[in-house]
């Protein structure tokens, strides 16, 4: 589909008509449905306060042998606090340029859509950043209660199964030994050590990894070594025996990754089975008047340059939730 030039007659001749249609435009592309990302694999939702505070429960039942009166569990809780903090991007440009040039104003009209690409980037990137921290930052922590939900960082060795047990059996969720991903022996290792993973009860919560996030760097490696039907005895060749993993794994490239090596491991099925979403991304709805604002003829900014613009204002907030479905391994 072509995109059409503006005829003269078509172009703004005052600020209000070319505000207007960005704004139009704005709104139908806030409206319309984001492209995927390897950040669906978390929760995303909208919420009505600048501060959210997020219930992690103990509440995995187990049948046992009825004597005398049934048996209750309670729903023992922990929380942390999700805080949202405001950024902005914003588009300006000349009048005269929009009025009298076509070109500059398709530019314009584009800037809706490129805002929305920024803020899916920027929800990417801050996720990005949560997950390389996530073995140097204890899980749930808070100004108020530094130990979190367990007391050990969010990727860790040593996750107890029942967090108000401190006797209760630990489980991991954390390689920190490099190991490189494009490679059948380390794949194999890790898969089985995440299946280890335990719920309260301290039994196996049925972890299957499916899914492999993987810088740039490793992508196409792994996504060829995953392609091969026959491969070497050691699990690195082309031929010889039939590769196990061979269309097992969805391999993502998250190119925000900033480690060249580093990989995640993450169970899709559990976590929209099970609720157990590795990271929360918070957006605050706020007044539209807070959200895009702009400076047209009237403005001093116009008066002092001969330009308008337009910011866009979001607030979001970020956290990691739950490390039962995800698992980080240090690469090589």
């Amino acid at each position: 589909m072509t995109n059409p030039l503006y005829t003269i007659s078509e172009l703004p001749k005052a600020s209000q008509d070319a505000i207007r249609e960005f704004n139009d435009r704005y709104i139908a592309s806030v409206g319309a449905a984001a492209p995927p990302s390897w950040s669906d694999l978390g929760d995303f939702f909208p919420v009505s306060s600048p501060m959210v505070t997020f219930p992690i429960s103990n509440f995995a039942l187990k049948y046992q042998q009825t004597e005398g009166e049934s048996r209750f569990r309670s729903l023992d809780e922990k929380s942390f606090d999700i805080k949202v903090e405001e950024f902005d991007a914003g588009v300006e440009a000349r009048m005269l340029d929009l009025s009298t040039k076509a070109f500059a104003y398709r530019n314009w009209l584009q800037g809706p859509a490129r805002m929305q690409l920024a803020e899916a980037r920027h929800r990417n990137k801050s996720l990005v950043t949560l997950l390389e921290a996530g073995a140097s930052t204890v899980w749930g922590a808070s100004v108020g209660n530094p130990n979190g939900i367990d007391g050990v960082n969010f990727f860790s060795a040593s996750h107890l199964s029942n967090f108000n047990d401190p006797d209760s059996t630990t489980w991991s969720n954390y390689q920190s030994v490099a190991a490189d991903v494009v490679s059948i022996a380390n794949l194999k290792a890790e898969v089985t050590a995440m299946q280890g993973v335990l719920d309260e009860n301290g039994d196996k919560l049925g972890v299957d990894p499916d899914t492999i996030l993987v810088p740039t760097a490793k992508y196409e490696p792994l996504k060829f070594l995953l392609a091969q039907n026959l491969m070497l005895e050691n699990g690195t060749g082309s031929a010889g025996v039939t590769n196990p993993y061979s269309g097992k794994f969805n391999v993502i490239h998250v190119p925000e990754f900033t480690d060249a090596n580093d990989w995640y491991l993450v169970d899709s099925k559990l976590l929209a089975s099970a609720g157990l979403p590795p990271w929360i991304s918070m957006r605050y709805t706020v007044d539209p008047s807070l959200e895009l604002r702009t400076w047209d003829e009237s403005s001093d900014f116009f008066k002092n340059t001969g330009k308008i613009k337009v910011a866009s204002h979001v607030w979001y907030g970020f956290a990691l939730a739950f490390p039962q479905a995800i698992r980080k391994v240090v690469g090589a």
